[in-house]
């Protein structure tokens, strides 16, 4: 994690400063993004080890392409951009299997309840790979297990906020369908 007080800088301002030359900068961002980056992998690739490898190919390329880099544009879209075609080209080179797995932090739960509740997770997000599409699963991963925002996922995945909006009402519904529950609201 980040130490106290740097986060008042944003990544946009932090790439800027590394555009300058300042390798502190990188760091500061690799610190900030590498364990968001790396849960995002491991659900795409469903492999510890490739997640962690491909996260360090994704952190290379950025700081090789730093200069491509515009602050006017969220830095966080940009980078998840990186690592979504990281993996791609792992999946297109080896062609596993996706699946989803991501560890929720227990707080103050039982181990029995702290497993049981992320085996209900990992079950959904399984169930949403497998009935999406695979541009609806990736928006809503990038929503709901990264957090990102709307237009942090539409620069990321290079199309229009309003189509992740579209992308995103429709997995919901899809979702909804395929749990057989019509409460889940689109």
């Amino acid at each position: 994690m980040e130490e106290p007080g740097a986060s008042e800088i944003s990544a946009e301002e932090l790439a800027r400063q590394c555009q300058g030359g300042c390798r502190e900068s990188f760091e500061r961002l690799v610190r900030r993004f590498d364990q968001r980056v790396l849960r995002f992998l491991d659900a795409m690739v469903n492999n510890r080890q490739d997640a962690e490898d491909l996260a360090q190919d994704t952190f290379v390329k950025a700081y090789k392409s730093i200069h491509r880099f515009n602050p006017e544009y969220k830095f966080a879209a940009w980078l998840f951009t990186i690592a979504k075609r990281t993996a791609m080209n792992h999946y297109r080179a080896s062609r596993p299997t996706l699946a989803l797995n991501f560890d929720q932090e227990a707080d103050e739960q039982s181990p029995a309840a702290a497993l049981e509740q992320k085996e209900r997770a990992e079950g959904l997000w399984d169930k949403a790979r497998r009935c999406l599409k695979p541009s609806q699963y990736r928006a809503l991963r990038l929503r709901y297990g990264e957090e990102l925002s709307i237009a942090e996922i539409a620069a990321a995945m290079q199309t229009k906020e309003i189509r992740v909006r579209v992308l995103l009402h429709r997995a919901r519904k899809q979702l909804a369908k395929h749990l057989g529950d019509d409460r889940i609201q689109p």
